[in-house]
């Protein structure tokens, strides 16, 4: 009997590891299927925002395909009006729109002149006095005086050549 009570811890430490050792197997199991579900969400939550921006960026790239068809279109008015513009300030046309409204040349004697009584006639302006003209300066000492004469003149007015 002594000899079965013995033995029998040994089965029950033995027993105990099995299980502990199956617990830790099924422990390190669960670990491994929850990191395989996380990395397979994660790859998931990747491909959907991978997919939202190239759906947003198609879009985006549509509307400016759109955009730039209507920028063309408008080129091509402008260009059609700009054209329609400078033909209709031609002087051909200008001389035969003038024409289907009845204008002709004028004939000298055909001109009537308007008499207004009471105006006052234009004189013309008495002619402004021609500034004296200084002679120019025989040295060239005399003529580096006047150029600093007329800096410290222009100076005391305030006026400067710049």
């Amino acid at each position: 009997m002594v000899q079965e009570t013995v033995a029998h811890p040994e089965r029950k430490s033995a027993r105990k590891a099995r299980e502990h050792s199956r617990q830790l197997g099924a422990l390190t199991q669960a670990q491994a299927a929850l990191g395989w579900g996380i990395i397979l969400i994660l790859v998931a939550l990747l491909g959907v925002i991978y997919l939202s921006q190239t759906s947003r960026i198609a879009t985006v790239g549509r509307r400016v395909q759109f955009l730039q068809e209507d920028l063309d279109t408008l080129r091509r008015q402008n260009a059609a009006l700009e054209r329609q513009i400078a033909e209709s300030q031609s002087l051909d046309y200008l001389q035969q729109a003038a024409v289907r409204l009845g204008f002709r040349h004028a004939d000298p004697e055909a001109i009537e002149y308007v008499i207004v009584p009471d105006y006052p006639a234009v004189t013309p302006a008495p002619p402004l006095p021609a500034a004296a003209i200084p002679a120019p300066p025989d040295t060239m000492g005399e003529a580096v005086w006047l150029a600093v004469q007329g800096s410290v003149t222009n100076l005391m007015r305030g006026e400067s050549r710049e």
